[in-house]
């Protein structure tokens, strides 16, 4: 991992001169050394660059590295603790007398060397680098600049299309479907090329599949000209053309295809036609010669180019030299998202894996051909099958390995436990793995891609937590665009689409939540960071994970680790956590009760979590970790925090329970993004006007105890309006308060920005919504336009006891979920309710997905639209899911309900007579959740069911057939609804219906 080591020096050495440039050079008397150290930095940093090329073998040029690497590791420390002494100063000057005797007497600072001292450190950290960038020279590095691009040898991977894949497993419906839709595009699209790509980690197959498509289409003789060309990561329009060209020549001279197969690389690089053609303009015209009148299917293997710019040039010659014929065809495959979505493609087909048993059968043929397989074989194969995780590749491989010993019982074993040895195929499957891993940029992201080797194989990956330990570690650099936790997000993103991370869990607004990374990428992440760990010889750890089986930590590598995750079985009373003295993230699972005092000596941690602890208070020299970025204290045991809190000025996360009482004086954490929760205080300090200031906040915030703001004033100095990054955003009044109420001024004062996502209201007590609330818009300015809050996905009101009406609603475009709960005063749900409903308005509620009506006992009517010029308008077209609960006195509901893909609908406790057709027979074919209960004036479920109505009174279970979807049926509780039972289930069973698909079936005594 030659240039994985340069590359993780780099990171190190790009840290070491931003810290030069901004710490040093603020001491006085250490500006020339800052000068001289940045200089210095910058010219290794471009003799790295270089090594990151090159496939090191020398000796001299590993031991250069290390070197390189020791220097870098020792000066980042020496910086950090210079950075945590101009910190400290800061933080002195504005603590009170009595705080700053107690912090000089017990600052971990103390023991650390002054500035004067530590001058000397970096000169002879100024003279090492003088003498390494010395031997730089002398080894032979050259300074590559920043914007010289790296060309990675892939010639030993290059496809074709002749090449014969024996076993095709799991694929054949994909390459139908594809087949399907170029066949369909060349028919019926008006343009002249159609382009579909595939996309897929390595080894997943798309080339395999991509052959198969090509013959398929060859055989069909749909399309004059058949080309294959494998790409690589060089995307060069000319080489590309000039292969191309070969592909057409030889196609049209007609080589038989036995010719064509056994011809030469040489000899058809030696054709004039082929390789006397250098300019773009001559390569082009033959082309256009070679291509006139002919239709042609165009394979591009391996693409990884990301240019929008070169792949618009290329596409528009080819087009210019297919003289405007119409039915062309291109498929692109490649590992990278990103790429897919610049080609301008009808389709992009995303490539899974394959299940464990076609996994188990690409085995079993490779093993065993056609004979039958011994059933102790079959049952460790299977096993096997099961740790390729859909990779054909890795099938293949093992499939390969395994048919050389399938009469060693015991070789399977150690196989399916221990997995494949370099010599084996392992080797292969992470060159082809590490393709992906190679073509990363800048280095930092390959860096970020190997610390994942520390998390245990198999495990879930939160990516805000892994963002998080990134930027503690120092992988991320905020630029002028983004800050760094943007970097990370993009970094995910990279890694994602280059297959090297895989999404695990979405939210319910599309956002990644959580990644996996496959078990043989995690391998090639792990021979990433073990060779970038051990340049030279190097025993250096950066990262441990202590558990149950060790807890103790070698003392050799206490002074390198960067990185300590302490799990719950393992004790840690042997730790001296003062040896860690470089550490940068903590993260304490073990069940303890106190913190170690120890623990106060890491004056470099950034990351610190403790929310799996039973610790109910936090020391007050928690507030000396002035570098921290990230504290999760969110523990059921942790009830306050220390007031100390205030001086970690470069905290950006702190994850608290909702209980947590907060300090005062928690607005001067002005780089904070995450504080899910902020209880409104009575006191100067705790007040909302702390909020003012936290102009960073993102993703969700809920403010409590709002009954203690006094005033619209007050309440806008909390600035939500300007907070554009918080999505989520909940207001909270406590309930069952008494005194003065003011709700309506505060709730106008709390407007939020006009991007926002999530709103949740509680417990707000006034008569009336204020103007942003009812009309759900907001304004851009103070004195601005109204805008809507077009972005809204999910409303919920509870418990506004006081309130009369509810807001406009049915013209919010993204709205998918809406909750209405204990709006105990609302009589009347009007047609204010479907919002601005005009001639051009054709649907409303367009996106909502989830309604919910809980406990408005006074509820009496649900009104319909009401629509002047008598045109259409469709309602809740796309409602999955509603339940209406509590709702004594309703007596109306709307009769037209324009979904036809209701999942679940739950009615309980409401005052209907009859449940309108629109509602069930609409969504037969979709529902598959029906519960009725308590709903003592129902007579009807519906008011034209048809021939198995009796007398409009009457459903039965006979009517389920209407229903294929129907999986639970309860009825309960409604006297006046009459249900036949014993003759229905016989007649249930005649149309086609099993007991067990109807798994809720529950009929109770009416009475």
């Amino acid at each position: 991992m030659e240039g994985g080591a340069a590359a993780a020096v780099e990171v190190l050495v790009q840290n070491l001169i931003d810290l030069s440039k901004k710490e040093i050079s603020q001491i006085r008397g250490l500006d020339k050394d800052a000068a001289k150290l940045a200089g210095s930095l910058d010219v290794i940093k471009n003799f790295l660059k270089d090594a990151e090329t090159r496939e090191i073998t020398s000796d001299a040029v590993k031991s250069w590295l290390k070197k390189l690497e020791n220097e870098a590791f020792d000066a980042d420390n020496v910086l950090d603790e210079l950075n945590y002494h101009i910190l400290s100063k800061t933080i002195m000057a504005s603590k009170p007398m009595k705080a700053k005797v107690l912090s000089r007497f017990s600052s971990p600072f103390n023991s650390i060397a002054r500035p004067r001292k530590m001058a000397v450190k970096i000169q002879e950290i100024n003279e090492n680098l003088e003498s390494i960038k010395k031997e730089a020279t002398e080894l032979g590095l050259v300074v590559k600049l920043e914007n010289e691009s790296t060309l990675v040898n892939t010639a030993i991977f290059e496809t074709d299309s002749f090449t014969v894949d024996p076993i095709f497993i799991g694929r054949d419906d994909i390459a139908s479907e594809i087949v399907g839709m170029l066949t369909n595009s060349i028919t019926t699209d008006d343009g002249s090329v159609s382009i579909l790509a595939i996309v897929g980690m390595g080894g997943l197959g798309k080339t395999t599949l991509t052959r198969k498509v090509f013959n398929c289409l060859k055989n069909e003789t749909r399309f004059g000209l058949h080309i294959w060309v494998h790409v690589s990561p060089n995307f060069d329009p000319i080489i590309l053309f000039k292969k191309i060209l070969k592909e057409v020549s030889q196609k049209n001279k007609q080589l038989p295809s036995n010719q064509v197969e056994s011809s030469s690389k040489q000899d058809i690089l030696s054709k004039p036609d082929q390789v006397e053609i250098e300019s773009k303009q001559d390569i082009l015209s033959e082309l256009q010669k070679a291509l006139k009148d002919k239709t042609y299917l165009l394979i591009l293997d391996d693409v990884w180019n990301q240019d929008v710019s070169k792949w618009e040039g290329f596409t528009n010659s080819l087009l210019g030299v297919s003289d405007c014929v119409k039915g062309n065809a291109i498929v692109v495959t490649t590992r990278n998202m990103e790429v897919a979505s610049i080609v301008n493609t009808l389709h992009i087909h995303e490539l899974k894996g394959l299940s464990e048993e076609e996994c188990w059968s690409i085995i079993r043929v490779k093993a065993f051909g056609k004979e039958d397989v011994p059933s102790e074989f079959e049952a460790i194969g299977r096993k096997i099958a099961r740790r390729c995780q859909g990779l054909p590749l890795a099938a293949n491989i093992v499939g390969g390995v395994l048919h050389n010993h399938n009469k060693s019982e015991e070789k399977w074993r150690s196989i399916e436990e221990k997995w494949l040895s370099p010599n084996e195929g392992g080797d292969n499957m992470t060159k082809i793995l590490r393709l992906s891993f190679d073509n990363l940029s800048p280095p930092l992201i390959k860096k970020c891609f190997a610390y994942c080797a520390m998390l245990p194989k198999g495990s879930k990956i939160i990516k805000q937590e892994l963002i998080e330990l990134w930027m503690a570690e120092g992988f991320l650099q905020a630029d002028g665009r983004d800050d760094m936790e943007s970097v990370g997000e993009k970094f995910v993103n990279v890694l994602l689409h280059n297959s090297l991370l895989q999404v695990s869990e979405r939210d319910y607004y599309g956002n990644v939540e959580s990644c996996g990374m496959h078990d043989l990428v995690h391998d090639l992440a792990c021979s990433v960071s073990s060779s970038s760990n051990s340049t030279g010889g190097s025993s250096r750890v950066p990262y441990m994970i202590l558990g149950d089986e060790s807890n103790r930590i070698p003392k050799e590598m206490a002074k390198s680790l960067r990185t300590l995750l302490i799990t719950s079985k393992a004790d840690i009373s042997d730790i001296n956590f003062s040896d860690l003295e470089s550490l940068h993230v903590l993260h304490l699972h073990s069940e303890v009760k106190k913190l170690p005092s120890s623990i106060r000596k890491l004056i470099h941690l950034r990351d610190f979590d403790i929310s799996k602890t039973s610790i109910e208070v936090l020391p007050d020299w928690i507030g000396e970790f002035f570098h921290l970025q990230t504290l999760r204290a969110n523990s059921e045991y942790l009830r306050k925090l220390p007031s100390t809190i205030k001086y970690l000025i470069n905290l950006r996360h702190l994850y608290i329970d909702w209980r947590v009482e907060l300090p005062m004086g928690i607005g001067r954490l002005t780089c904070l993004q995450t504080l899910k929760h902020f209880p409104v205080g009575d006191e100067n300090g705790c007040k909302i006007e702390e909020l003012g200031s936290l102009i960073n906040l993102k993703r969700e915030l809920q403010i409590r105890h709002l009954q203690r703001v006094h005033d619209k004033e007050e309440a806008g100095k909390a600035n939500l309006f300007k907070k554009s990054k918080i999505l989520k955003l909940c207001l909270d009044w406590d309930l069952f308060r008494e005194g003065e109420r003011n709700d309506e001024d505060v709730l106008e004062g709390l407007q939020p920005h006009s991007d926002l996502r999530v709103l949740k209201i509680y417990g707000f007590n006034g008569k009336r919504f204020p103007l942003w609330t009812e009309k759900m818009s907001v304004r851009d300015a103070p004195q601005g336009s109204w805008v809507l809050l077009n972005n809204l996905m999910s409303l919920k009101l509870a418990w506004c006891d006081e309130c009369e009406e509810i807001p406009m609603l049915g013209h919010l475009p993204n709205l998918k979920s809406l909750k209405l709960r204990g709006l105990e005063n609302v009589k009347c749900i009007n047609s204010s309710f479907y919002g601005m409903v005009n001639k051009d308005t054709r649907i409303v509620f367009p996106a909502l997905e989830r309604f919910e009506l809980f406990f408005m006992h006074k509820l009496a009517e649900w009104a319909e639209i009401e629509i002047s010029d008598g045109s259409e308008v469709k309602l809740f077209p796309r409602l999955r899911y509603l339940k209406i609960h509590g709702c004594e006195q309703l007596k109306s509901v709307p009769s037209h309900v324009s979904s036809s893909c209701l999942e679940y609908l739950s009615i309980s406790r409401i005052g209907v007579e009859c449940l309108p057709a629109d509602w069930l027979l609409s969504n037969s074919e979709t529902l598959s959740y029906l519960w009725i209960s308590f709903c003592r004036n129902l007579r009807e479920i519906s008011d034209r069911w048809g021939e198995e109505e009796s007398e409009g009174r009457s459903f039965t279970i006979t009517s389920l057939p209407k229903f294929p979807r129907l999986t639970h049926l309860e009825i309960t509780r409604v006297p006046k609804l009459s249900v036949e039972t014993v003759d229905a289930m016989r007649r249930l069973q005649i149309h086609g219906y099993k007991r067990s698909n109807v798994w809720g079936l529950r009929f109770s005594d009416p009475t």
